[in-house]
């Protein structure tokens, strides 16, 4: 009861728009476009319409509240990463979505037609939190002069949130963005980091210049898991860890983190390790909220789309913080089955809305189908002799 009580609390100062759309998706257990959410709450689809036609200031306002969350969730001394992370959303039949462009999915292993947003998120050990992303597009499509890498745009992401004064003491990275502009903005800007880096990557220990793979400074011993050597590339010192991990099959693999924090190899690897919850808040927002389910064409209403799955996620994230539900999915399954109706109450509707509301969705989806059935039939039968 407490958790529904925190969700309550989190969502009714919330804008009427945003909080009809949010509440649309943690409610809905189907498709999360605009007509199959509002058959399954039963309202009108018009107040998830108006939320996407106001899809800028909507978003705007979401960040906000994020942002806002984080801050106040931030404890002393708890270490806390920014994570930027790519992923692909499936549009395998789309054709005229904004942004839409070729990528491998990670979850087919192919490349498929998709939009490939980069997500911005705060976790520590206690709190994971989307805050914003952006989309990439490949060269080709936008052509040269309009063209934004992955770097610039996890970049403009880390410089957005720190000029907006979030709180964060790292930020982490996967194996796609140690490149010398990554390495010369953290420079710049004096922010730490640990990102993993290519086995195959050069580096000079000892006036020795070799492949991380062959560098003997990082040889692992048989019993150990981890080791940290300082080695230079692009001309600075950097510190260079090779893990030791499991991979599925059950074989063992070495990977390498690279990173500005003169800390223990442990430390290190537990750093890196803050990454992993953004992989669940990607398999969630998807699985959950639907935000590959958008039908929109308009990208700016696609990361509206996206970003009210950001809010819908951490809004439950942060109700289930007294421990009573380990995970966010286990948390919004609870809610469908017992609270939908709790819930349901704070969705304004119009007054033409009321009545509508209180049937129930399926019995309001077979109605419209005899309807316009009995529709058919008149209209055809006055044509007959």
């Amino acid at each position: 009861m407490y958790m529904l009580q925190r969700v309550i609390n989190l969502l009714k100062n919330v804008n009427t728009s945003i909080r009809t759309y949010v509440l649309c998706l943690i409610l809905s257990d189907g498709r999360k476009n605009c007509a199959a959410m509002a058959r399954s709450v039963g309202i009108s689809a018009k107040p998830l319409y108006d939320y996407l036609s106001k899809a800028t200031a909507n978003s705007k306002e979401i960040e906000a509240i994020l942002l806002d969350y984080a801050n106040k969730s931030w404890i002393k001394g708890v270490k806390r990463t920014v994570v930027i992370d790519p992923t692909s959303i499936i549009k395998r039949y789309a054709y005229k979505i904004e942004k839409l462009c070729y990528d491998k999915a990670g979850c087919t292993k192919h490349v498929e037609h998709t939009t490939v947003p980069v997500y911005a998120s705060v976790v520590d050990k206690n709190i994971k939190i989307p805050l914003s992303l952006d989309f990439w597009i490949q060269k080709k499509i936008v052509g040269k002069k309009r063209y934004k890498s992955k770097i610039k745009i996890a970049q403009e992401l880390i410089k957005y949130l720190k000029d907006k004064g979030l709180k964060f003491d790292f930020v982490s990275l996967d194996g796609a963005f140690p490149a010398p502009d990554m390495f010369a903005f953290f420079k710049k800007y004096r922010l730490k980091f640990i990102m993993r880096i290519s086995k195959s990557r050069c580096v000079k220990i000892n006036g020795k210049r070799a492949q991380l793979k062959f560098q003997r400074a990082l040889k692992l011993a048989r019993n150990s898991r981890e080791k940290t050597v300082q080695a230079e590339l692009y001309g600075d010192q950097y510190f260079f860890t090779a893990k030791k991990r499991q991979c599925k099959n059950g074989e063992w693999e070495t990977v390498f983190l690279v990173s500005n924090m003169n800390i223990s190899a442990k430390e290190q690897v537990a750093d890196f390790d803050l990454r992993w919850p953004q992989e669940k808040i990607n398999r969630t927002t998807k699985q959950k909220f639907g935000s590959n389910q958008c039908q929109a064409i308009k990208a700016s209403k696609q990361q509206a789309h996206i970003l009210a799955t950001f809010f819908a996620h951490s809004i439950i994230e942060l109700a289930k913080n007294d421990k009573q539900k380990q995970s966010v999915d286990s948390a919004v399954n609870f809610i469908r089955k017992f609270h939908f109706n709790d819930l349901a109450k704070l969705i304004a509707t119009s007054k033409k809305d009321k009545n509508r509301q209180s049937i129930d969705p399926t019995a309001i989806y077979f109605q419209n189908h005899i309807q316009n059935s009995s529709n058919y039939i008149e209209k055809y039968s006055s044509l007959s002799p």
